[in-house]
């Protein structure tokens, strides 16, 4: 068995690469083929399989994106990384991209501040980032600051989350810097150290494959850090990538990629300010990107027993409920419920806000009901009010046993409803909020019902994330807005700053 993995054919070596291109884009020249034996051949140990043609075609037994064709990818990606690589992007960052963004937020600008690092292997670059921020802007009281860190594979991104590192990758770090940011591990952790939870708390990692045409992103960002990624794709693919980032840069935003990264031939797109610190050359109006495409010659998967395949794994307990015997509960504003059992959650909207979150992989789902965007300035910690509604309903189905990265939405109401000249249209001002509240926490919005003029009623399923909406006749909106919107209008006549109502900066 073992002669039999230092050996593969080159058939079998042109359909890893074809296959590898077209999960993760990755182009493998034909240098490369001893990496692909030698990181491939573990997967073939631990699978008890001989030849990598077996492999293989194990491999298109599965779906992209199934739990094996991930583990074929972490094989595969290299994460080679280091805190403070490069260090003249950082110094960058505090010296000309830090200052230009205060001075923005001193002329009235928003005070916000988003950043992706994009390729972030076990999260140095990261915390790099985040200690950058720390040490420019100090205390970040009033300011909106998150730090996006994706990786396609979940291996390094589980590491980057856990924060776990060996003394000496910290080692050459300033000494201020170590002790103001790290924890020195003891007993079974001697010789680690643990990025301090200020750092993480700034940070939200994510899975994200470059090849989806589909982004979870709904945001625009000011610094996009993607370095020492574009070499392993072709220019096709790179090209296809940077577009795409540009996309998602603020106008006056920067793209900082890795040193042997070279995009001169973007110039339309680009203006390279020296060392591969890149701006925006004028503001895209279209997307320059275009789909994914597999090749044609991508081998399609062979029609396989699915059954016999996973019969080790028992079905899920929701698979057997009858929708129609669910318990039900039903909320009204500044409720919210969360349940790891199976039920029915519903609830009447009018300009008012339901948010729906949903863990699929654990069936934990639960919803809200709020009636204004934002956290009143008298400090009131109430549900009602959608910041602090949020952030109950996140503690809720996290604390049942949900993924806090897994979570999906689905978000209704907002409507305009003619309720009273009295009450402030609130409804626009809940969508505006709700919107970017989600982008910010980077949680997908799987489905919406919001605007109108319609008081609609939500029934949500816990256990499926299916949810059901129904407009409701006019003649309710009286009783809704004595049972559910009479606190708005109270508000609206009281001495609440007007400040209450609108959307976060």
């Amino acid at each position: 068995m073992g002669a039999s993995l230092t050996q593969i054919t080159d058939a079998e070596f042109e359909a890893f690469r074809k296959l590898i291109y077209a999960d993760a884009g990755i182009s493998l020249s034909p240098a490369k083929r001893a990496l692909v034996c030698s990181r491939l051949a573990k997967r073939l140990r631990q699978l008890g399989m001989k030849t990598y043609g077996e492999y293989y075609e194990f491999l298109l037994s599965e779906e992209p994106g199934s739990p094996e064709r991930q583990e074929m990818i972490n094989c595969i990606t290299t994460n080679k990384t280091e805190f403070f690589r490069e260090s003249h992007h950082f110094d960058f960052l505090r010296d000309t991209a830090f200052p230009q963004i205060r001075e923005r937020a001193r002329r009235g600008g928003p005070r916000r501040l988003r950043i992706w690092s994009a390729g972030c292997s076990t999260g140095e670059e990261p915390y790099t980032l985040a200690i950058t921020l720390l040490e420019h802007f100090g205390p970040l009281s009033g300011w909106d600051v998150r730090i996006l860190a994706s990786d396609i594979d979940t291996q390094v991104l589980k590491k980057a989350e856990e924060g776990i590192y060996s003394l000496d990758s910290i080692r050459n770090l300033p000494e201020e810097i170590r002790r103001k940011y790290f924890l020195r591990g003891t007993g079974t952790l001697d010789g680690t150290c643990r990025v301090r939870p200020d750092l993480q708390s700034l940070i939200t990692f994510r899975r994200i494959n470059f090849m989806d045409d589909v982004w979870p992103i709904r945001t625009n960002f000011d610094l996009i850090f993607c370095r020492n990624v574009l070499i392993y794709f072709n220019r096709e693919t790179q090209e296809r990538l940077v577009s795409r980032f540009a996309q998602l840069l603020d106008p006056n935003g920067h793209l900082m990629l890795g040193h042997s990264e070279n995009v001169s031939w973007l110039t339309d797109l680009l203006m390279p300010l020296g060392g591969t610190i890149h701006k925006l050359r004028s503001a895209p109006r279209a997307p320059r990107f275009t789909p994914f495409v597999k090749p044609e010659s991508q081998p399609r998967p062979a029609p396989v027993n699915r059954l016999a395949i996973r019969s080790a794994v028992p079905p899920k307990a929701s698979t057997a409920v009858a929708t129609e015997t669910l318990p039900h509960r039903s909320i009204i504003v500044g409720e919210v419920f969360a349940s790891k059992e199976p039920m029915v959650v519903s609830t009447i909207l009018g300009s008012c806000i339901a948010v729906c979150l949903y863990d699929p992989e654990t069936e934990i789902g639960g919803m809200n009901h709020f009636l204004l965007p934002g956290t009143p300035d008298n400090g009131s910690t109430s549900t009602r009010y959608g910041e602090n509604a949020m952030r109950v309903l996140i503690e809720k189905v996290v604390q049942l046993g949900a993924s806090r990265h897994r979570l999906r939405a689905k978000v209704f109401g907002g409507a305009l409803p003619e309720i009273s000249p009295r009450i402030p249209p609130v409804g626009q001002q809940n969508v505006t909020f709700i919107e970017d509240l989600l982008a910010r926490e980077q949680i997908p919005v799987e489905a919406r019902r919001v605007g109108g003029l319609d008081a609609v009623r939500v029934e949500f399923f816990t256990h499926t994330g299916r949810a059901r909406v129904q407009a409701l006749d006019p003649s309710v909106l009286p009783e809704l807005v004595e049972r559910v919107n009479g606190d708005v209008e109270s508000l609206a006549v009281s001495d609440t700053p007007k400040a209450s109502l609108l959307s976060p900066a």
